[in-house]
Protein backbone atom coordinates (compact mmCIF):
# COMPACT_ATOMS: atom_id res chain seq x y z
CA UNK A 1 0.00 0.00 0.00
CA UNK A 2 1.41 3.24 -1.08
CA UNK A 3 0.82 6.04 1.84
CA UNK A 4 -1.42 8.84 0.66
CA UNK A 5 0.55 11.98 0.88
CA UNK A 6 -1.22 13.50 3.80
CA UNK A 7 1.02 10.63 5.91
CA UNK A 8 3.99 12.63 5.68
CA UNK A 9 5.11 15.78 7.21
CA UNK A 10 6.11 18.08 4.53
CA UNK A 11 6.86 21.14 5.15
CA UNK A 12 5.08 24.39 3.53
CA UNK A 13 7.55 25.88 2.63
CA UNK A 14 7.96 27.39 -1.10
CA UNK A 15 11.24 25.29 -2.82
CA UNK A 16 12.67 25.07 -6.67
CA UNK A 17 13.08 21.17 -7.52
CA UNK A 18 16.09 20.79 -10.73
CA UNK A 19 16.31 17.23 -11.99
CA UNK A 20 19.98 16.53 -12.78
CA UNK A 21 21.31 17.34 -16.80
CA UNK A 22 21.47 14.26 -19.02
CA UNK A 23 23.90 11.31 -18.54
CA UNK A 24 24.78 7.99 -20.92
CA UNK A 25 21.88 6.33 -18.92
CA UNK A 26 19.59 8.91 -19.76
CA UNK A 27 20.72 8.99 -23.27
CA UNK A 28 20.11 4.79 -24.02
CA UNK A 29 17.41 3.99 -21.77
CA UNK A 30 18.91 2.55 -19.02
CA UNK A 31 18.35 2.39 -15.08
CA UNK A 32 20.86 3.57 -13.31
CA UNK A 33 19.67 4.66 -10.62
CA UNK A 34 22.16 4.40 -7.25
CA UNK A 35 24.81 3.88 -9.97
CA UNK A 36 27.17 6.66 -9.82
CA UNK A 37 26.89 8.00 -13.38
CA UNK A 38 28.18 11.42 -14.49
CA UNK A 39 26.81 13.93 -16.60
CA UNK A 40 27.57 13.12 -20.19
CA UNK A 41 28.64 16.31 -22.64
CA UNK A 42 25.13 16.96 -23.55
CA UNK A 43 24.23 17.17 -19.97
CA UNK A 44 26.87 19.79 -18.99
CA UNK A 45 25.74 21.70 -21.81
CA UNK A 46 21.99 21.93 -20.34
CA UNK A 47 23.71 22.72 -16.42
CA UNK A 48 25.18 25.39 -18.26
CA UNK A 49 22.21 26.80 -20.82
CA UNK A 50 19.83 26.92 -17.50
CA UNK A 51 22.29 29.37 -15.32
CA UNK A 52 21.18 32.40 -17.38
CA UNK A 53 17.70 31.99 -15.81
CA UNK A 54 18.76 30.68 -12.74
CA UNK A 55 21.16 33.75 -11.86
CA UNK A 56 17.90 36.23 -12.24
CA UNK A 57 16.45 34.84 -8.90
CA UNK A 58 18.00 34.98 -5.54
CA UNK A 59 19.20 31.79 -3.90
CA UNK A 60 18.97 31.18 0.04
CA UNK A 61 20.85 27.71 -0.26
CA UNK A 62 21.85 25.03 -2.78
CA UNK A 63 21.17 21.08 -2.04
CA UNK A 64 21.93 18.00 -3.86
CA UNK A 65 21.90 14.66 -3.75
CA UNK A 66 25.24 12.50 -2.96
CA UNK A 67 25.28 11.26 -6.80
CA UNK A 68 27.75 13.26 -8.61
CA UNK A 69 25.30 13.40 -11.72
CA UNK A 70 23.45 16.09 -9.33
CA UNK A 71 25.92 17.81 -7.66
CA UNK A 72 27.69 18.67 -10.98
CA UNK A 73 24.55 19.71 -12.32
CA UNK A 74 23.94 22.26 -9.23
CA UNK A 75 27.83 23.91 -9.66
CA UNK A 76 27.23 24.22 -13.33
CA UNK A 77 23.63 25.77 -13.10
CA UNK A 78 24.04 27.80 -9.73
CA UNK A 79 27.69 28.97 -9.69
CA UNK A 80 28.88 31.02 -7.12
CA UNK A 81 26.94 29.09 -4.59
CA UNK A 82 27.95 26.21 -1.81
CA UNK A 83 26.79 22.93 -3.11
CA UNK A 84 25.40 20.92 0.34
CA UNK A 85 25.15 17.74 0.32
CA UNK A 86 22.09 15.73 1.34
CA UNK A 87 21.98 11.85 1.47
CA UNK A 88 17.96 11.63 1.29
CA UNK A 89 18.04 13.05 -2.18
CA UNK A 90 19.69 10.51 -3.49
CA UNK A 91 18.18 8.49 -6.62
CA UNK A 92 16.09 5.56 -5.85
CA UNK A 93 17.68 1.68 -5.76
CA UNK A 94 16.42 0.05 -7.89
CA UNK A 95 18.04 -3.55 -7.36
CA UNK A 96 18.36 -6.01 -9.91
CA UNK A 97 16.95 -4.04 -12.12
CA UNK A 98 19.85 -1.24 -12.27
CA UNK A 99 22.13 -1.37 -15.75
CA UNK A 100 18.81 -3.08 -17.40
CA UNK A 101 17.03 -1.32 -20.04
CA UNK A 102 14.29 0.91 -18.90
CA UNK A 103 11.14 -0.78 -20.97
CA UNK A 104 11.95 -3.46 -18.29
CA UNK A 105 11.04 -1.35 -15.23
CA UNK A 106 8.76 -2.72 -12.72
CA UNK A 107 5.57 -0.73 -11.86
CA UNK A 108 6.29 2.47 -10.29
CA UNK A 109 4.58 1.87 -6.77
CA UNK A 110 5.94 -1.85 -7.07
CA UNK A 111 9.31 -2.94 -4.61
CA UNK A 112 11.63 -3.73 -7.80
CA UNK A 113 13.57 -7.45 -6.16
CA UNK A 114 16.23 -6.37 -3.94
CA UNK A 115 15.60 -2.45 -4.62
CA UNK A 116 13.92 0.11 -2.60
CA UNK A 117 10.46 0.38 -1.33
CA UNK A 118 8.26 3.82 -3.02
CA UNK A 119 6.92 4.64 0.78
CA UNK A 120 10.66 4.42 2.06
CA UNK A 121 11.75 6.89 -0.77
CA UNK A 122 9.55 9.35 -0.22
CA UNK A 123 10.16 9.34 3.65
CA UNK A 124 13.60 9.76 3.15
CA UNK A 125 13.05 12.67 0.65
CA UNK A 126 10.03 14.18 2.91
CA UNK A 127 13.32 13.92 5.49
CA UNK A 128 16.02 15.68 3.47
CA UNK A 129 13.64 18.63 2.75
CA UNK A 130 13.09 19.34 6.15
CA UNK A 131 16.60 19.67 6.82
CA UNK A 132 17.35 21.85 3.52
CA UNK A 133 13.81 24.07 3.99
CA UNK A 134 14.28 24.76 8.46
CA UNK A 135 14.16 28.06 9.35
CA UNK A 136 12.48 29.41 6.05
CA UNK A 137 9.14 31.27 6.01
CA UNK A 138 6.50 31.56 3.09
CA UNK A 139 8.15 34.74 2.26
CA UNK A 140 12.07 34.53 3.18
CA UNK A 141 13.69 37.76 1.96
CA UNK A 142 16.82 35.76 1.70
CA UNK A 143 15.32 33.77 -1.16
CA UNK A 144 14.42 30.32 -1.84
CA UNK A 145 16.37 26.91 -1.83
CA UNK A 146 17.33 24.48 -4.99
CA UNK A 147 16.95 21.19 -4.78
CA UNK A 148 19.11 19.39 -7.33
CA UNK A 149 18.51 15.87 -7.42
CA UNK A 150 16.82 12.68 -10.11
CA UNK A 151 13.50 12.26 -11.75
CA UNK A 152 12.78 9.29 -8.83
CA UNK A 153 12.95 12.59 -6.29
CA UNK A 154 11.24 14.41 -8.53
CA UNK A 155 8.26 11.59 -8.70
CA UNK A 156 8.47 11.63 -4.48
CA UNK A 157 8.37 15.10 -4.53
CA UNK A 158 4.95 15.25 -6.29
CA UNK A 159 3.34 12.65 -4.22
CA UNK A 160 4.45 14.73 -1.08
CA UNK A 161 2.62 17.82 -2.06
CA UNK A 162 -0.73 15.92 -3.62
CA UNK A 163 -0.03 15.76 -7.19
CA UNK A 164 0.33 12.61 -9.29
CA UNK A 165 3.91 10.56 -8.95
CA UNK A 166 3.35 8.37 -12.00
CA UNK A 167 3.30 11.05 -14.76
CA UNK A 168 6.06 11.93 -17.36
CA UNK A 169 9.12 12.12 -16.22
CA UNK A 170 10.64 15.84 -15.72
CA UNK A 171 13.13 17.08 -18.28
CA UNK A 172 16.88 16.88 -17.78
CA UNK A 173 17.88 20.25 -16.42
CA UNK A 174 14.47 22.06 -15.65
CA UNK A 175 13.77 24.12 -12.72
CA UNK A 176 10.44 23.53 -11.17
CA UNK A 177 8.99 26.21 -8.66
CA UNK A 178 6.67 24.17 -5.83
CA UNK A 179 4.38 26.85 -3.73
CA UNK A 180 1.89 26.08 -1.01
CA UNK A 181 -1.05 27.84 -1.42
CA UNK A 182 -4.49 27.45 1.26
CA UNK A 183 -3.00 24.27 1.80
CA UNK A 184 -2.31 22.74 -1.26
CA UNK A 185 0.48 23.16 -3.40
CA UNK A 186 0.76 24.21 -6.66
CA UNK A 187 4.34 23.49 -9.30
CA UNK A 188 5.18 25.06 -12.71
CA UNK A 189 8.45 25.40 -14.60
CA UNK A 190 10.61 28.50 -13.17
CA UNK A 191 10.88 30.61 -16.28
CA UNK A 192 12.80 34.58 -16.41
CA UNK A 193 9.17 35.89 -15.59
CA UNK A 194 8.64 34.58 -12.64
CA UNK A 195 9.69 35.96 -9.23
CA UNK A 196 11.30 32.59 -7.33
CA UNK A 197 9.75 34.17 -3.89
CA UNK A 198 5.85 34.88 -5.32
CA UNK A 199 3.07 33.74 -3.71
CA UNK A 200 0.43 34.46 -6.59
CA UNK A 201 0.71 31.07 -8.84
CA UNK A 202 -2.38 30.04 -9.80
Amino acid sequence: MIFPYGYYDMPAVPFVFMRHGETEANRTGIIAGSTDVPLNATGEEQARAVAPLMAQHKWRAVYASTQSRAQRTAALAVPGHQVEILSGLRERHWGDLEGRPVIEICPRFDTPPNGEPFNDMCQRVCEALKVALAGHGQDDAQGLTVIVGHSGVMRCILHLTGFDADGPRIMNATPVLFTPRDGRWTHEILSKQANAARQDIE
